[in-house]
């Protein structure tokens, strides 16, 4: 690793634990305030407490794709604001299923909770296995399962490596994957060798999402891939297909 590399690295480790810091410094404010008004509520006037919740990205919250979102752990706090998604699907990459607080939520707003088992730390330094990965990007690249948000404990690394593996599956660089990943998470000499040596049987769902592979060919589908088996690429509907279908959704 050059010096510049390593300035870098550490440039972005600095600026994410500014980011992290300040997260948990104004949730904890706002988790005191919200619990002060509800046990306050006296003399407030019907204006006041018909006013709409606060809302609260989760930790790590980022936009992936349309309709594909991902973050940290969903806290009470970040229900509002995931409500506000109008989510289908919630897939946890943790050790086990979500909170019973959580779960009610998801089925109170009928959002599909999908759990791939993690481990907390993993075998060679990463908690998630190439069979899970290629299970989440399956469920990812689903349209059915859109709007979907992806998270683990943290938010960080196994939602990263998952990432960076779909990223890979669209032809992304190194560069690109490694500069995303580095901004959610360290990246240890184990993610790179993950992503590095990724390699996968991908099973294509008759309604894949547009973007995957979107500008790559005149059809929208990739038959080859230099580290991805594709199943079933020619009996899936073209990209441009689903594309349309989709803008005509939208503006129904």
């Amino acid at each position: 690793m050059t010096s510049a590399t390593r300035r870098i690295v550490l440039e972005r480790s600095q600026a994410r634990t500014a980011r992290d810091d300040e997260y948990e410094r104004s949730t904890r404010r706002t988790e005191t305030d919200c619990d002060h008004t509800e046990h306050n509520t006296e003399g407030i006037s019907d204006h006041e407490e018909d006013n709409p919740p606060l809302l609260v990205t989760p930790l790590r919250y980022g936009i992936v794709q349309p309709k594909l979102y991902r973050g940290l752990y969903p806290r009470k706090i970040n229900l509002p604001f995931l409500r506000r998604l109008k989510l289908k699907t919630i897939l946890s990459l943790t050790p086990e299923p979500l909170e019973d607080e959580i779960a009610k939520f998801c089925n109170d707003e009928g959002i599909k909770m999908t759990h791939i088992k993690t481990s907390k730390s993993g075998k060679k330094g990463v908690p998630i296995s190439y069979k899970e990965v290629t299970q989440a990007i399956e469920i990812i690249i689903s349209q059915q399962h859109a709007p979907l948000y992806i998270h683990c404990l943290n938010g960080s690394q196994a939602t990263s490596l998952v990432i960076a593996c779909l990223r890979k599956l669209s032809f992304w660089r190194t560069s690109s994957i490694l500069s995303e990943f580095m901004y959610y998470s360290e990246v240890s000499a184990a993610d790179h060798k993950f992503v590095d040596e990724f390699k996968a049987e991908i099973q294509l769902p008759q309604d894949t999402v547009p973007w995957i592979w979107m500008g790559l060919s005149r059809k929208g589908i990739v038959e080859n891939h230099p580290t991805v088996k594709i199943k079933n690429a020619n009996n899936s509907p073209s990209i441009e297909a689903a594309a349309e279908a989709q803008e005509a959704e939208s503006e129904q």
